[in-house]
This record gives structure tokens, sequence and C-alpha cells, in this order.
């Protein structure tokens, strides 16, 4: 497997140790603002159907809102998410064929008075291998006021945790660690295992918090209770990108 060398030795002992890693200014705010905009369409629209029909899933009208397979339904942001910044961190992280395994808009309204519970990504769909990479790109300044992302560091070594179904979401941990906050600047991410505990606090500000959520896994992924492949667009090989 090729190494890319996108990740620093010091991001990967953060990333074995603690589980993840910061990326801050990783993008130009006219690039943020060009995905952004293309992003905020399908997020607009899908909160109107929430209005309309109500809750769906974790998505909920006035509060939360998770709009998925974006990628798949704009050629820009493909190309964006299949560019060779990911492919370089994802290949390192992995050292294997990447597929784009996942990505979503989570736009957390004003409204949002609640945490997003305590939850590994896994915890929704278990995969084999467990581990995937998750980066969470801040679309606005993402902050403490208007619900940036907590962790737990180190919590990924735990491996796969028993979730709980509450109202508003999956629940991994109950217990009085309250993690450490991710604020990050428009345009800076945070990359994570798959594995590690994370929540969201509320939003107490006067504007909706924008964050995109793109997950990578290895390309021979399969479902981790099924066994059926996931069969995804495979982003990069051999460390080098397939799409652009």
């Amino acid at each position: 497997m090729e190494v890319t060398g996108m990740v620093t030795a010091e991001q990967q002992r953060q990333f074995d140790e603690q589980g993840f890693f910061l990326l801050p200014d990783f993008f130009p705010a006219d690039e943020i603002d060009a995905l952004r905009g293309r992003i905020d369409h399908f997020a607009e629209a899908h909160e109107r159907q929430l209005q309309e029909s109500g809750r769906e899933g974790i998505s909920r009208p006035k509060e939360i809102s998770f709009t998925a397979h974006l990628a798949e339904q704009d050629p820009e942001i493909m190309k964006f998410v299949a560019q060779e910044k990911f492919v370089g961190i994802t290949s390192d992280l992995l050292h294997d064929d990447i597929s784009l395994y996942w990505d979503q808009s989570v736009y957390k309204k004003p409204e949002a008075k609640r945490d997003f519970p305590w939850h590994q990504d896994t915890g929704y769909t278990l995969t084999d291998p467990a581990v995937y990479i998750t980066c969470w790109l801040a679309l606005d300044d993402v902050t403490l006021e208007n619900g940036c992302i907590w962790v737990i560091p180190g919590s990924q070594k735990q491996g796969v945790i028993e979730h709980t179904d509450t109202d508003i979401g999956k629940q991994c941990y109950f217990g009085p660690d309250p993690g450490t906050a991710v604020p990050l600047k428009k345009g800076g991410m945070v990359v994570f295992n798959s594995l590690l505990f994370h929540r969201s606090g509320p939003n107490v500000s006067s504007t909706v918090r924008k964050g995109y959520v793109i997950q990578y896994s290895v390309a021979h992924a399969r479902h981790g209770v099924t066994g059926e492949p996931f069969n995804r667009v495979v982003v990069a090989r051999n460390g080098q990108p397939t799409l652009v």
C-alpha cells in the first residue's frame, strides 16, 4: 500500500492514542462557501420535507437535520469528497483502497436545546472491519455556543460498544466524563476513528450550526451483521484518487 505522506507522524500518534486529530484551516473560505452553497440546497429541501411530514429517524424539524448521500446527487460535491486531500488522509490511516462509505450534512438549528448524545458512528450501522474514518468539516465557525462536537479521547480503544436507543439518538456512554470540546473555524476539520465516543452540544446561538460529515471505509467493507458488501464508490486505489 502506497503511503501518501498526508498524515504526519504526530497526527498518526494522536489518532492511535486519542482517536482523533485536528486540521485547522484545512480548506480556504472560498472553497467552503461554494461547497456550503451546494449543501444548503439539499439541507433546505430536507428541512421543508421535515416540516411537512414530521420527524424522520434522528432528524427533527426545526431542531436538527441529517441530510445524506449528497455526493451521489451532485457531481461537484462528489469531486470535493474524492479529492487528493481526503484520499491521502484516509489511505494513510487505513492502509488500503478506500470507498466513500457515507456523507451527510448535519444542520443543528437554534431551537435545538439538547445535546446529541454520546455515540460511536458504528453504533448506527456495524461495519466489518469496524473501524472507518469520519471527517467532520465545519461549513461555518463551529463554537461552544452553537453546538460543536465533543469527544472522549482514547475511548475508541474500548472497541464496539452496545448502544441504547433514546428519544434523540443512540447512546453508548452515560458516565460523568464531560469530554473535550472541538470548536472549529470555517474550513477546519476533525478526523476521527469511527469507534470514538462523540456528541454535540446544544445550539443556544441565533444561527444554524452547519457541518458536513464525510466517512471513508476500506473498499472491501461489509455490513457487520449480514456480511453483505456495501458496494460504495471507490475513491482511492494504491493511495491514488480514482475519480479526479
